[in-house]
């Protein structure tokens, strides 16, 4: 008998965080084509339907196999299409995590993102959710939208950690940010 798939669901006032599913991928598509997310994710270029199709049917379902990481799928309460991607990955140090995201171009500016990274954010570090201790967040600088994001859910920067990271073939300077336990709960009481 295998062991049953995890599926971690949230919600929040205006969203729903869920497992991708087939629907997903003509937005998946359409999304990690867009120049913006090319330009700071580190994605297969050209992304196809089959890039799109591996990572709903593949790649997400086998980080909740593997318990290495969480990939959630956001879309409004209401319904209609996928407005990003939200992902929790373990680190080889133990009792920490890194995320990473993106939205789809016809949904930022609106502020799901950061109110999905909140949630997931509390829910990763919470010692009944993911139960980690410490998260860390990476960005190349130029993409000051993704510190602003980071900043906005409470990830610090001001230690100065930098990283290396390879991103189009091109090795790049990464700055990395993080947010523990104790941060989550003096921020959400």
């Amino acid at each position: 008998m295998t062991a049953p798939v995890l599926t971690l669901r949230l919600t929040t006032p205006r969203l729903v965080l869920d497992v991708p599913t087939d629907d997903d991928i003509p937005d998946v598509l359409e999304a990690c084509q867009d120049v913006e997310t090319q330009r700071w994710m580190p994605l297969p270029s050209p992304y196809t339907r089959e890039s799109a199709e591996f990572f709903v049917r593949s790649y997400c379902p086998h980080g909740l196999a593997s318990r290495r990481y969480t990939v959630w799928a956001l879309h409004a309460r209401g319904g209609g299409r996928l407005l990003g991607a939200l992902e929790v990955r373990k680190d080889e140090r133990a009792g920490s995590a890194s995320l990473g995201c993106w939205s789809g171009p016809w949904a930022r500016g609106q502020g799901y993102m950061r109110e999905a990274l909140g949630a997931v954010a509390r829910y990763a570090l919470d010692p009944d959710g993911l139960g980690f201790d410490r998260l860390n967040w990476e960005y190349v600088p130029g993409n000051e939208s993704s510190r602003r994001l980071a900043e906005a859910a409470g990830f610090g920067f001001g230690d100065g950690m930098r990283t290396v990271v390879s991103l189009h073939g091109e090795t790049r300077e990464a700055r990395v940010g993080r947010l523990g336990r104790d941060d989550v709960r003096r921020s959400h009481p």
